[in-house]
Order: C-alpha cells, then sequence, then structure tokens
C-alpha cells in the first residue's frame, strides 16, 4: 500500500467517513413517524431508502450547487425525507414529518461514529499531523461533530452551508487549506464520494485516499474513481489510514 510522505495535515468528508445515521436512517425515521401516528417498521423503510438515494443522486447530477446554502439543502433532504414516506404509503402530514426527520438527525444520538474513529484521530494527532474537517453539510456540523465528541481534534471545520462553497469546487479545500496554512501537496484528503472527494481534492494537488466504510445499506465495492485522478488508495476501515501516513517529519 502506498505510503504519503511530506504531509503536514489530513483532512475528511463526515458522512459515511467518520459517522454513520444510528441505529439506522429507516430506525430514525420510523421514530418520528410514531409521533405522527404511522406504525411502519425501521426494516420496510431502511428497505425503501433507495428512492432517497435516486433522487439525491438527481439533484446532485442536476446542481450540487444546493450544498451552498442552508435553506438549499435542507430543502433537499426533507424533499427526500418525503419521498420515502410517500414510498410507505404515508399519505398525510407529509411536509411536517419531513421537517422532523431532517430535525431529527441535528442530534449526535442520531449518529454513530465508525469503528476506530477516534483512535485514528488520536494518532495522527499524536504522529504529528493537523486535522480538519471538509464537508458537503449544514451550518450546524462543528456543534454536531462536539456532540459526537470529536470536535476537539479538528483545527478547521468547513461545512459547505456555512462556508457558502461546496466539494467538489476547489474553494472549499483551498479555503480549508489556507486556515491550516499548508500547502495542497502537504495535505490528505480522505472521504466516501469518487467526484466531491477524490476528484474535488486531486484536482487542487491534494492527495485523496477513498475510504469504503458502510458496508450497510450504502456500501458499494465497485466505485467507479476518475481515471485522470491516478492511483488512489481506498480503506475499508478508518485505522488503515495509520499504514499510509507515517510520522511527520521532524516530529
Amino acid at each position: 500500500m502506498r505510503i504519503f510522505r511530506n504531509i503536514r495535515a489530513v483532512c475528511f468528508d463526515v458522512g459515511n467517513t467518520l459517522l454513520r445515521p444510528y441505529p439506522s436512517t429507516g430506525t430514525v425515521m420510523s421514530e418520528v413517524l410514531l409521533r405522527f401516528g404511522w406504525q411502519i417498521p425501521p426494516a420496510h423503510l431502511d428497505a425503501e431508502m433507495g428512492v432517497f438515494d435516486r433522487y439525491y443522486a438527481q439533484e446532485y447530477e442536476r446542481d450540487e450547487s444546493f450544498w451552498s446554502e442552508e435553506a438549499r439543502q435542507r430543502e433537499m433532504w426533507i424533499n427526500g425525507f418525503a419521498q420515502v414516506c410517500r414510498a410507505v404509503g404515508v399519505d398525510r402530514q407529509i411536509a411536517e414529518i419531513a421537517e422532523a426527520c431532517y430535525d431529527e438527525f441535528d442530534a449526535g444520538a442520531r449518529w454513530q461514529l465508525f469503528k476506530g474513529t477516534e483512535a485514528t484521530l488520536e494518532e495522527l494527532r499524536r504522529r504529528g499531523y493537523r486535522l480538519a474537517v471538509i464537508s458537503n453539510w449544514g451550518a450546524g456540523l462543528e456543534e454536531l461533530l462536539r456532540s459526537v465528541g470529536l470536535g476537539s481534534y479538528f483545527e478547521v471545520v468547513t461545512a459547505s452551508a456555512a462556508a457558502g462553497v461546496h466539494k467538489p469546487l476547489p474553494g472549499a479545500f483551498h479555503l480549508t487549506l489556507d486556515r491550516l496554512g499548508v500547502l495542497p501537496e502537504e495535505a490528505v484528503h480522505v472521504g466516501d464520494h469518487p467526484t466531491a472527494d477524490v476528484e474535488g481534492s486531486a484536482a487542487v494537488g491534494m492527495h485523496p485516499v477513498l475510504v469504503r466504510l458502510d458496508e450497510g445499506e450504502n456500501f458499494d465495492p465497485t466505485v467507479d474513481v476518475a481515471s485522470g485522478v491516478g492511483e488512489v488508495p481506498v480503506i475499508t476501515a478508518l485505522p488503515q489510514l495509520l499504514e499510509l501516513l507515517p510520522e511527520v517529519a521532524g516530529e
């Protein structure tokens, strides 16, 4: 496996990289729906989550700039939850239910860290790396990271809706690198999205690492990485990063 040299900073995506919905998106939606009088099993909702995935892919392909504005990214999520509600037969109070689902995911209790996340971040920090987050996310990301116990690890948190710029645009990466005071070639970016994370970071001169951590509803072992990016390490567990990143030179 490739070993990165002369690296000073490691940047991370968040969703499906550091954490995932807990216990599952379907379970959270099921609990919300119950408050509105709908008894729909979590497994039924999880089975229909492909409706959301297809809607998201369509919106991202059409105009991914919704990630740069708080109101628009919120609208995307609410519309996606509404489509899942319709798919399982919900036919009233859909707007209110979808908004409640979105708001539910503001709580840290609705997210679970991937195994080894904290230990990996702690070891990277011990080795001398500066750590940051670059994520297409709402403006509440910093508070969410604090609530799940990760806030103290990151010097810089760039949430697209707060920063007004989203991945894969260069500005999202340059903004973070400038705040860290490191050059693109001195930084690794770790994320699960081939376009937003791999192609976006490579385009500005960073070193991408593709993660395939979620072996549940979203796992896809056949993701294609753009040929122009070159060789990209793929990890299936976050602690594998430690095999790529030795002690920072001079530390």
